[in-house]
């Protein structure tokens, strides 16, 4: 899973990554026992620093608490990736979310994976390494409308103390 952290001012939180040599998005592997949603707000925290709160949708009345069934939040985008590695070839499938920047934990003491991680305009990452479809991903989610209205309601619904 991946994050496109927006942050109010339609910038967008990026960090270099150390094997492809280009800028992208903090994300990861699911771990044994997590949710695709737990492990996207772990990998972020890790990677980045920040707490973030998901953006996308999610039908709470489809859970089923009886039958361990929960629901989780719906990807603004789900790309499939093939891979090469020493096991051999196999699809890599990257659930692609909208989050909102929280703050950093515990006052800024954790020390996260990537100091370099910050927030870029659409205008800045022009200059970035970046992968053509990255840089496509991007241009779409800076030019959606909707997703930053998403981000507008999370940020005021937080700041009336409901998000």
């Amino acid at each position: 899973m991946s994050a496109l952290v927006l942050h109010p001012e339609r910038r967008i939180l990026l960090l270099p990554h150390k094997k492809l040599g280009v800028w992208l998005y903090p994300g990861g592997h699911i771990e044994p026992n997590e949710t695709p949603d737990e492990a996207l707000l772990r990998e972020v925290r890790e990677e980045t620093g920040f707490d973030v709160q998901l953006l996308g949708e999610k039908d709470s009345r489809l859970a089923d608490t009886k039958a361990d069934v929960s629901v989780l939040t719906q990807p603004y985008a789900v790309l499939c990736e093939r891979i090469q590695s020493s096991e051999g070839p196999h699809y890599h499938l990257d659930l692609i979310y909208l989050c909102r920047a929280h703050s950093r934990p515990h006052g800024g003491l954790m020390k996260p994976e990537s100091e370099r991680a910050r927030f870029f305009s659409a205008s800045d990452t022009e200059a970035l390494s970046l992968f053509d479809n990255f840089r496509s991903l991007l241009s779409r989610v800076f030019n959606d409308e909707d997703a930053w209205a998403r981000l507008v309601l999370a940020e005021q619904l937080a700041s009336r103390g409901n998000g």
